[in-house]
């Protein structure tokens, strides 16, 4: 059974090498930089999002919007289905990225001004390749719920991370609400008792007593919470658009990215 402490902070902390380790223990709840993006390149994006337009997830209430294509998608699934969509989800990417500037690129830069290790996206073998990373969302309401391959990919390669990342880029923030709250409170097995039948999300006692970081939406900002950590976002006024994805620690130390 995971041992929880008290986070050292509840405030946001900033990019640097503690506290990014710090972040991969769950020491601390959050890393947010501010002014990532400018309101120009967030615009540029907002601009080319619109063209390209999002799909939505078959069987998802409440409905989100994307563009890209995630493993989560592919967890019960044969995994080929994943890797053939990664060409044309890559290839959209780009396309909506080449007209303002790359989160990912810019967030790869940083990362290794901050670590030693290797930071690249994941690639699961010669037969299938490379992942995908750089989904773009519409999320206006999302269930308590968590993030963590050793539980959505355990017979993928991403099943082998120790720790789990997210990091949500917010293009468009809402004028009111769309807070994402991160509670102290990581997965552990145990915890499927309270999942929710026929839902993604986890039922809300679970973290009933959990200390909680409320992540503010901020267009232009970039944050980094520990994606174990059961999380929700709650509802807005206005249209919330973000790009992200994972970073996952590999058991060697190489930092990996994948959506």
């Amino acid at each position: 059974m995971l041992k929880t402490t008290q986070w050292q902070t509840l405030n946001d902390c900033e990019m640097n090498s503690e506290n990014l380790q710090a972040l991969l223990r769950n020491e601390i709840p959050s890393i947010r930089i501010s002014k990532f993006s400018s309101i120009e390149e967030c615009h540029k994006l907002a601009l080319a999002i619109e063209k390209v337009g999002f799909d939505f997830y078959r069987n998802v209430e409440p409905p989100i919007g994307r563009i890209g294509t995630t493993q989560f998608e592919y967890r019960n699934r044969d995994k080929s289905g994943y890797f053939d969509a990664v060409k044309k989800a890559s290839q959209t990417y780009n396309k909506v990225t080449s007209l303002a500037f790359d989160p990912l690129k810019r967030l790869a830069t940083i990362l290794r001004q901050n670590v030693s290790s290797k930071i690249e996206i994941a690639y699961e073998n010669e037969n299938y390749g490379y992942y995908f990373a750089g989904l773009i969302r519409q999320i206006n309401i999302a269930l308590l719920h968590i993030d963590f391959a050793q539980l959505d990919a355990p017979d993928w390669r991403i099943g082998n991370i120790s720790s789990q990342l997210v990091w949500n880029l917010y293009i468009k923030a809402p004028s009111q609400g769309g807070i994402c709250k991160v509670y102290n409170r990581q997965w552990q097995p145990d915890d499927e008792k309270y999942k929710i039948p026929g839902s993604y999300g986890y039922n809300s006692s679970l973290v009933a007593n959990s200390e909680v970081k409320q992540n503010i939406p901020i267009t232009g900002d970039l944050v980094i919470f520990n994606s174990r950590n059961f999380h929700e976002v709650l509802p807005g006024i206005g249209e919330r658009i973000t790009i992200s994805s994972f970073i996952g620690k590999m058991p060697g130390g190489d930092l990996v990215f994948w959506s």
